[in-house]
């Protein structure tokens, strides 16, 4: 071969090496792919942004964000901008809610749809979304009034319900207390709580169990006539009573149970059997305020009606201590005279002189004690127990 044909090929087989070298310069390019805020270099010969995004194993979703456009063309050194979508199920204050959102992390997504970090979030905002659908839970927080052992509270929360509020505020809740709401109700904004204490307990108190009185026949004594032979004493109940307190307060008391723990003693009384012999015509009463002729006029007026010696006896033990057989005596209560009539004026039915004749109030006295008691002894007897009669 001519020297001059060497060359000539050499020239021409040198052309095309470097001509296709500038050509593949022009194809193969680096791309700087930004997916989800993650930096990756790519080298590729792809011509669009699609391209380069197939070549890099990134499809490309109808909820994802790219820039530039993906029939963009790209050129050695472009950038690429890919946010892929995420489904969020969101419950939002109990109401579920769809949304696709683009952010890779729990905080920047709630931060685009304007949660803010007071709301409550089930999934932590640090957290980042996968591509698969993420539930959260969302509790926007809520201002609720709470009243418990007398203290009332505002407080702002973002607890589920009403038990859960309970329990954050360590607020417990009896069997017996009463929740104004339900417990596993939905708080609400502005909702008012009220926690009413009921409490129950029982109370024991003893009582006087007061004691009988036996009579017993005695042949030897005239009927009228009677003697104590045994004092009486009261005897002890105890009874149960269940008293219910709200807030502190009692509105209910049942008595539940009586138990007597000390029975009472009777008082034995021996009264007459044997006939009263006819009395004689008693002389005329002589009527004087002086305390020993007021004790003969009782006597002579209490013969009259078959009580003897034993009888006036216990009489005069029972005025002299109410009165002192005195006419005028007055009592603080009302009381009035030898046999302390409660109001005096009761003492009128026997004669308008009732404040000044022992005689009209011995027979209005004596009177009393028969109908209440059948016999001065006995009016004695009840004394001596009670202080009064």
């Amino acid at each position: 071969m001519r020297r001059s044909m060497k060359y000539g090929l050499y020239s021409a087989v040198l052309a095309g090496v470097v001509g296709a070298t500038v050509a593949w310069a022009n194809v193969d390019k680096t791309v700087t792919l930004r997916v989800d805020g993650q930096v990756q270099k790519v080298h590729t010969v792809a011509g669009s942004v699609l391209g380069v995004l197939e070549v890099a194993h990134y499809p490309v979703g109808p909820h994802d964000v790219v820039a530039p456009a993906l029939d963009a063309r790209v050129h050695n050194g472009s950038q690429i901008v890919l946010r892929r979508g995420r489904l969020l199920r969101l419950m939002v204050d109990g109401v579920p809610r769809k949304v696709w959102v683009t952010a890779p992390t729990v905080a920047e997504a709630l931060s685009q749809l304007g949660y803010s970090d007071s709301d409550y979030s089930s999934v932590s905002r640090d957290q980042r979304l996968p591509l698969s659908p993420t539930l959260i839970t969302l509790r926007r927080p809520k201002q609720v009034s709470i009243t418990a052992d007398g203290r009332t509270r505002i407080v702002t929360t973002t607890a589920p319900t009403v038990a859960a509020l309970l329990a954050e505020l360590r607020i417990a809740v009896g069997p017996q207390d009463m929740l104004s709401a339900v417990a596993n109700s939905p708080l609400r904004d502005g909702e008012i709580i009220n926690v009413t204490r009921v409490r129950a307990n029982s109370v024991v108190k003893n009582h006087p169990v007061p004691f009988p009185t036996q009579r017993v026949g005695d042949s030897s004594m005239y009927v009228g006539q009677s003697k104590l032979v045994r004092n009486g004493k009261n005897g002890v109940e105890a009874v149960t009573t269940d008293v219910v307190y709200v807030d502190g307060k009692v509105v209910g008391k049942t008595i539940v149970k009586r138990v007597v723990t000390v029975p009472p003693i009777a008082a034995i009384v021996k009264v007459g059997t044997k006939p009263q012999p006819a009395p004689p015509a008693p002389p005329a009463p002589v009527i004087n305020v002086d305390p020993g002729s007021a004790q003969a006029t009782g006597k002579q007026l209490a013969a009259q009606r078959g009580w003897g010696a034993d009888q006036f006896s216990c009489l005069y033990q029972l005025w002299n201590n109410e009165s002192g057989w005195r006419v005028d005596a007055q009592n603080p209560s009302g009381a009035y005279g030898i046999p302390q009539a409660l109001p005096g004026d009761k003492m009128a039915a026997y004669g308008s002189d009732w404040q000044t004749n022992a005689a009209t109030q011995i027979k209005w006295g004596l009177a009393y004690i028969a109908g209440r008691y059948g016999t001065p002894c006995d009016a004695w007897s009840f004394w001596q127990s009670n202080g009064w009669y």
